[in-house]
């Protein structure tokens, strides 16, 4: 165990960490600064995570195009060639003889945080740290549905040393590889905490990508760190962060992470009007493209909403900036990377979901209430009140201090308004995705509001007699972050004993495991009422549907997409003549159930005798 998590900590830094940073370095060189392009120390450690996430999965993209085995060795020496040309490439451009040019280069102090400012942070990270990890205490080792069908396709992966072929638009490729590639070189399998780990990892880094990206837009040191606060730990709280983690919702914490930094390099190539942040913005979109629909899908509204608010507010000039962008755009940097993913897109691996169908489907009116939009009550459950709270105060304080014809002005209303409208009517939009996927997103200009909110009322009350007004509304707020915050958390946050839950799972599937053969035998498992079923089908590799499964029961009575029935009538109707049609049709011969509901009714049922039983699970075997 203990060599295991040696392992697992020095594969890490090798897949996550060392290719973005040798990747910077051939960009912006060793230094802070060089040829005008300014980047913080700061910056650069943060942005060396998800630059990794991207340049790995390219790596293995490649190698499974040249129809190279995906093994643990071959990716390492990948990844060694990679950052060898990272390096020559530095060595070129910032070599002996420019090296003095770099450093007379004037440093950047957009992230010089002050001590106190230091100590804030760290305490606010400490924070967010344990409150996601004393959810996580629980579900450490992997039991979420969504974790387990992609889980599947990572140890797919694994066994057969190239990417899978998915059949269907719901999986993208960019939410296992990076997996993958942490199995293959530390050997820690996928039914561990590896998953969550990693998971935990990205949504920690989200933080700071934030903050970055805070920095540039506000340009203030305080708004930077009390973001710490507002991602980490009030997100956290109301409703907990840990949820997506241990859930398995592997696109959405990654997007979480790397939409705010397309935004921070979309922001910094507009406004500072440099080629080489273009390009990393076009680096950074492509990456999310790969790695999740529904983030570029957002990223892509939200880009919009940006460009045309700022285009309506600097009407007058709206001729002269289109033609400045234009010609950003057209630079040699930005157009070798439109050029390489163009070729990666058409040639190296198209995305499952790019066809005409597939964008069919997330736009035009909504089809299902679950995709009409949330009410602001539902909002508020989503969000949290306080965030919510605070970022309604932002909007209103920014929209009268900030300059309407800056970029920050059309960059902090059109990214809010635009992901509030996808939330509470996306009908207006044409958009048709599940409201509450789309919520998910809308925290990221609510941190932005909130901290600009919370640091500018601070501001107000500088005098010694407003001092008062300040100190009461600091203890209000975190009265009211606790306990409305916790309230809204405490089924999430409740005692759960899960983990013996799972352990019966994992036990009845080993014991399936070994004696089916998945040749001849079909096993029925019931989704409703066994904990962490989704793991099932890794004992079996067989397919992706093996074993069939009873899923929740308002599915079977979806009005716009009929569905078959057999896996829940086999169940809840097993002696019906229905159910035994569907035992004729389908072959299934082994049904593993809940002891204590179907349990009971399947050992009075003369056709099925059980082989296996613990305090959970029984399975039997039809005769």
């Amino acid at each position: 165990m203990v060599i295991g998590l040696l392992k697992l900590i020095l594969t890490i830094p090798f897949v996550l960490i060392l290719p973005g940073v040798l990747f910077q370095w051939a960009i912006f060189g060793w230094k802070s600064a060089f040829g005008g392009r300014k980047i913080s120390f700061f910056e650069k450690a943060v942005l060396a995570v998800p630059f990794s996430l991207i340049i790995v999965d390219l790596i293995v993209l490649l190698l499974n195009k040249l129809n190279i085995l995906l093994k643990g060795p071959v990716l390492v020496g990948a990844i060694l060639i990679f950052c060898l040309v990272c390096f020559a490439a530095y060595q070129l451009r910032f070599g002996k003889k420019k090296s003095k040019k770099e450093e007379e280069s004037e440093p950047d102090k957009t992230f010089d945080f002050s001590t106190w400012q230091a100590v804030f942070i760290l305490l606010a990270l400490v924070l967010a740290i344990f409150i996601r990890t004393a959810y996580l205490s629980d579900t450490i080792i992997p039991s979420a549905t969504d974790l387990g069908h992609h889980m599947y396709w990572v140890q797919t992966i694994i066994n057969t040393g190239h990417l899978p072929n998915y059949g269907m638009p719901d999986f993208i490729i960019g939410e296992h590889m990076v997996f993958a590639a942490v199995n293959l070189i530390s050997g820690i399998g996928v039914m561990t905490a590896m998953p969550v780990l990693l998971l935990l990892f990205f949504n920690i880094v989200g933080i700071f990508t934030i903050a970055i990206l805070l920095g540039r837009v506000f340009e203030s040191k305080k708004i930077v760190a009390i973001s710490f606060f507002v991602a980490g730990s009030l997100y956290a709280i109301n409703p907990p962060q840990g949820r997506y983690v241990s859930g398995g919702v592997v696109g959405n914490v990654m997007g979480d992470m790397l939409i705010p930094v397309a935004m921070y390099f979309f922001y910094r190539a507009l406004k500072e009007k440099d080629q080489i942040f273009v390009g990393l913005f076009i680096f950074s979109f492509a990456g999310l493209l790969y790695t999740h629909h529904l983030s570029a899908f957002v990223l892509i509204f939200s880009i919009a909403a940006v460009v045309i608010l700022y285009l309506i507010l600097n009407f007058k000039n709206i001729f002269k900036i289109i033609g400045e962008w234009l010609r950003l755009f057209l630079k040699p940097f930005p157009l070798a990377l439109i050029f390489i993913f163009a070729l990666y897109f058409l040639v190296i691996f198209t995305p499952s979901y790019f066809n005409p169908a597939a964008v069919g489907q997330a736009t035009g009116e909504p089809t299902k209430n679950t995709r009409i939009g949330f009410s602001i009550v539902q909002i508020d459950s989503g969000v949290g009140s306080a965030l919510l709270v605070l970022g309604a105060a932002g909007f209103l304080l920014s929209l009268f201090a900030l300059k309407r014809k800056e970029l920050k002005y059309a960059f902090a209303f059109g990214w809010f308004l635009v992901l509030f409208v996808m939330t509470w009517k996306p009908g207006l939009l044409y958009v048709n995705i599940p409201s509450d996927r789309v919520s998910n997103y809308l925290f990221l200009p609510l941190v932005l509001l909130s901290s600009y909110a919370l640091v500018r009322y601070f501001e107000v009350f500088t005098s010694d007699t407003s001092r008062f007004f300040s100190t009461v509304f600091l203890f209000t707020l975190l009265f009211f972050v606790i306990t409305n915050g916790l309230s809204d958390s405490a089924d999430v946050f409740k005692a759960k004993n899960q983990f013996q839950g799972i352990m019966e799972t994992f036990h009845s599937a080993a014991y399936l495991a070994a004696t089916v053969d998945t040749n001849k035998d079909i096993i029925l498992k019931d989704h409703v009422n066994i904990y962490g079923d989704s793991w099932y089908k890794l004992f079996f590799m067989k397919d992706y549907k093996y074993p069939l499964s009873r899923g929740v029961l308002m599915r079977y009575a979806d009005p716009t997409k009929p569905r078959e029935t057999c896996t829940r009538d086999m169940i809840s109707n097993a002696e019906s003549d229905a159910g035994k049609a569907c035992f004729a049709d389908t072959g299934v011969n082994y049904v593993a159930v809940n002891a204590q509901i179907e349990g009971n009714s399947f050992e009075k049922y003369p056709d099925f005798s059980k082989v296996y039983g613990s305090d959970g699970i029984s399975i039997f075997r039809k005769d």
